[in-house]
């Protein structure tokens, strides 16, 4: 169970962590998401998660991955904790 906003079940942070992985992963395929911090604050009504990680996104074709390592980026997501939405994200 989550935790609770005036009467409204906020998304816990594993659940964030979870959702935001999901989403980088969706955007990189093949990359290997690791979320470093996790933040819960309030932003205008609203509590937000910021999530801040690395990821290894992997090189073009099979030949390409097997020659040269993945490149690793640094990447920001912010989660709506009230619905689980992605609202922002990120990658430098």
């Amino acid at each position: 169970m989550g935790l609770r906003l005036m009467n409204k079940e906020i998304v816990t942070p594993d659940e964030a962590q979870r959702l935001g992985s999901k989403f980088i992963q969706s955007k990189y395929y093949g990359a290997q998401v690791t979320i470093d911090q996790t933040e819960l604050v309030t932003e205008g009504a609203f509590p937000v998660y910021h999530l801040e990680g690395s990821v290894k996104i992997p090189g073009g074709g099979m030949i390409a991955q097997l020659l040269y390592r993945a490149t690793a980026y640094t990447f920001r997501v912010q989660v709506n904790a009230i619905d689980g939405s992605i609202l922002d994200y990120e990658l430098e």
